[in-house]
């Protein structure tokens, strides 16, 4: 604020690498860390692969720790990084209920596709 005149809200700051290495080395053993970070670094090599680091942070929020969850969710936002910034952005949305998965298995199973893999 210059002056004490009241500005309108800045957009957030961008998330940086700094951003990155800071959760994982929250989230993972020191002796992980590297590991992750390359694994983290497969997304954002091609020009449609945008917003690298908050892609990586979305990726890192909702892998809940999990190395092989961190290596799905890269692939999935190598195809499109919209889908692991709305589950990490909005979680309650992102979850379906019982019900709902019953739909969808069911609707898979009548097109011949084969059902997600059980957690």
């Amino acid at each position: 604020m210059a002056g004490g005149a009241c500005e309108e809200s800045e957009e957030p700051m961008s998330a940086t690498e700094n951003d990155v290495l800071a959760a994982i080395r929250a989230s993972f053993p020191k002796e992980r860390w590297q590991d992750i970070g390359l694994i983290l670094d497969a997304y954002g090599t091609e020009p449609h692969e945008r917003e690298r680091e908050r892609v990586q942070l979305a990726i890192l929020k909702i892998s809940e720790g999990s190395e092989q969850k961190i290596r799905e969710f890269v692939a999935t936002a190598k195809k499109d990084y919209r889908d692991v910034l709305f589950w990490a952005d909005y979680p309650e949305q992102a979850k379906i209920g019982p019900g709902e998965r019953e739909r969808i298995l069911e609707a898979l199973s009548k097109l011949g596709a084969p059902p997600p893999p059980k957690e």
